[in-house]
């Protein structure tokens, strides 16, 4: 009895660790692709960031309305100082959404013209096992006025 319960322990410590490992990568691997995004976004290289969202994204808005709207918030936001990652985690059931590989990235963010500044990112793996942008949004204070601004997110209790 005592054989088979340390087999038991064994196996379920085993199966966890190397579930972490995955897990680990996943993270990894998507928190390149959102910096890679990020910062083309952040040097106006809005078309290949277009190209770094998800299918379901890229079907719901044309790119040029999208860069079009992409260069008006970096325009408000100014140019960026400093950006850091504050928590990250791998999810595989999200409501709302079917199964599959998810992570999801915060940063803190200094901006020229915000305060308090949050951006928040959803990536997901397609198909083909590639990270791709789900889902974006931030929050910030304009620093002439304090003023609270965020995006509208649909989804935003899913990034909080």
């Amino acid at each position: 009895m005592r054989k088979i319960i340390l087999t038991l322990i064994s196996i379920i410590c085993i199966y966890s660790v190397s579930a972490q490992k995955y897990s680990d990568t996943y993270i990894k691997d998507a928190n390149k692709v959102a910096l890679d995004w990020l910062n083309d976004v952040n040097h106006e290289k809005y078309e290949n960031a277009y190209n770094l969202l998800s299918k379901e994204w890229r079907q719901s808005v044309k790119q040029e309305s999208w860069i079009e709207l992409i260069n008006n918030i970096m325009l408000e936001f100014g140019g960026i100082n400093s950006r850091k990652v504050t928590q990250t985690y791998f999810q595989s059931e999200i409501d709302q959404l079917e199964d599959g590989f998810y992570v999801f990235i915060h940063y803190d963010v200094n901006y020229k013209n915000t305060k308090e500044h949050t951006e928040n990112l959803l990536l997901k793996q397609n198909d083909k096992l590639k990270w791709e942008i789900l889902h974006y949004n931030y929050e910030f204070k304009n620093k002439e006025d304090d003023t609270p601004r965020n995006i509208p997110s649909k989804k935003k209790e899913e990034l909080d």
